[in-house]
């Protein structure tokens, strides 16, 4: 896949990025559609892809406290935990305590099964999740739901004294929303690319889907890096489907929508010797065209599942189900890429309490993450096993408290879910100097004075694990996708 491109490529690009957004975003599936614009660089044996499959990327933007999702539950590291935490959290008299209160009840406890080949019936190798999420609980103890613990941007494995001898030896922008955010969607841990993994795995893939018009790349979350490749933009829906034009013709004709409508159909079959109106007018007519293709269906596949009211990534879940069921059913693709996002994670204060504290933010994450579980199961969609949801974050939180809240760190944990997914463990073994869970005491060797701990696994390997699932198995393509790969001694975290 070549990354060779010139100005107005890039400019073209950049310019759809800016008009996929808000009600304009149905307008514009793809830049690939630019054929004097955007030559085809897909590479790969997409051919030779069968059955249908779909990543769903969740993004909880501003910088998820993952260390209040996951907790060990054996006295030594859970005492270590709660110190580093400032103690446990009390309204009244530990108010700016950030620990979790150590869980009595059996149900709360996830029992993980292996930590770098630990013996799992070790009392030291438990860990207890957060009490808002009982859905992620069960799921984790069902093996449909694997923690990567440890994660972040990484140019190359590194330890503390490798930090401290050169800035070459570590991210761009450390601790910066705006650039972490770039550097997990790029998968590649510097400022400059303008590519996200998803898009880049959809160059590849994209080939393979019946439907050449749809991207291979749907937000419901608006523009976005992370879908952005070298000829694939995301074609972008809102969590209440289909934008359509007002007062045009919308699969029906009638009055003065329909002169509206005649008089926009002669504009777009104008022949245009400028390049970039001719483009335009191109993408703007393949966008009706998909709005007229997916609408009169898309209510029709919306699955059985209720899903939890008043709850905005549930909301985007839900329309990410209709499309998978639409898009599989009608033979429209075999491999997908959506990205859906939940903001608030940004606690420098209120972590604890308030409205809109951690524990709610989890609580949602948790009931649509079950409800799309569900959703994805027999009697529905039935694609648990086709369909995997991962999470991503730019980094996690200062282990100590701030006062009322947390600050940026480092390494974090995510989570991967699916039927495809080995669940019910850890992975928290990248390959390098680093491995098993954290230390988490504020003066252990890889950790900084605050708790921003030094990643053990880079993004790269957990996005390359995910890119081969999905069918980008040659070395040449991860290469090019992920550039900082070659630096890991793992490729494939095995979690999917």
């Amino acid at each position: 896949m070549s990354q060779t491109r010139n100005s107005r490529r890039e400019f073209l690009r950049q310019m759809a990025c800016v008009a996929c957004s808000g009600g304009a975003a149905a307008m514009f599936p793809q830049l690939r559609m630019m054929s004097t614009a955007l030559a085809s660089t897909s590479a790969g044996s997409t051919s030779a892809l069968s059955g249908y499959k779909a990543l769903v990327c969740v993004y909880l933007a501003g910088g998820n406290d993952a260390w209040n999702l996951l907790v060990p539950f054996d006295s030594s590291r859970y005492n270590v935990y709660s110190t580093s935490r400032s103690g446990v959290y009390d309204a009244a008299n530990n108010p700016g305590g950030l620990g979790l209160v150590k869980p009595t009840t059996p149900t709360q406890i996830a029992a993980q099964k292996i930590i770098d080949g630990n013996d799992a019936s070790s009392a030291t190798n438990q860990y207890f999740l957060n009490p808002n999420v009982p859905e992620l609980t069960s799921l984790f103890n069902g093996g449909n739901l694997a923690f990567v613990v440890n994660a972040g941007t990484l140019v190359k494995p590194i330890t503390m004294s490798d930090y401290l001898a050169s800035s070459s030896n570590y991210p761009d922008q450390l601790f910066s929303h705006a650039d972490q955010t770039n550097q997990w969607q790029q998968g590649y841990a510097v400022e400059t690319s303008n590519l996200g993994w998803g898009g880049q795995c959809g160059d590849v893939l994209g080939g393979s889907n019946g439907n050449q018009e749809l991207s291979s790349c749907i937000s419901i979350a608006g523009a976005n890096r992370f879908e952005v490749g070298l000829t694939t933009v995301p074609y972008q829906l809102s969590s209440n489907g289909l934008t359509n034009l007002k007062g045009m013709c919308n699969t029906t004709c009638n009055g003065n929508n329909k002169l509206r409508d005649t008089a926009l159909n002669n504009l777009l079959g104008e022949t245009y010797a400028n390049d970039f109106s001719g483009s335009y007018s191109d993408v703007f007519g393949r966008g009706r065209g998909l709005y007229s293709l997916l609408a009169p269906d898309l209510p029709t596949f919306a699955p059985k599942t209720i899903f939890p009211s008043g709850n905005s990534l549930a909301a985007q879940l839900q329309t990410v189900a209709s499309m998978i069921n639409l898009c599989a059913q009608k033979g429209y693709a075999s491999r997908q890429i959506y990205f859906v996002q939940l903001g608030g994670f940004d606690l420098h204060s209120g972590m604890m309490s308030g409205n809109g504290n951690h524990g709610q933010l989890l609580a949602e994450v948790s009931t649509a993450l079950n409800a799309f579980w569900s959703a994805m199961g027999p009697g529905d969609v039935n694609l648990q096993d086709s369909v995997t949801l991962f999470t991503m974050s730019e980094f996690a939180r200062t282990l100590q408290s701030n006062g009322s809240g947390a600050d940026h760190a480092w390494g974090t944990v995510q989570m991967v879910m699916g039927g495809a997914v080995n669940g019910g463990k850890l992975y928290s073994n990248g390959g390098g100097p680093i491995s098993g869970f954290p230390n988490q005491a504020l003066n252990a060797p890889n950790n900084f004075a605050r708790g921003q701990m030094i990643p053990g696994i880079g993004v790269e390997q957990y996005a390359a694990t995910l890119a081969q699932w999905m069918g980008v198995t040659s070395t040449t393509d991860l290469n090019t996708i992920f550039p900082n790969l070659v630096h890991f001694s793992s490729n494939n975290l095995g979690f999917v």
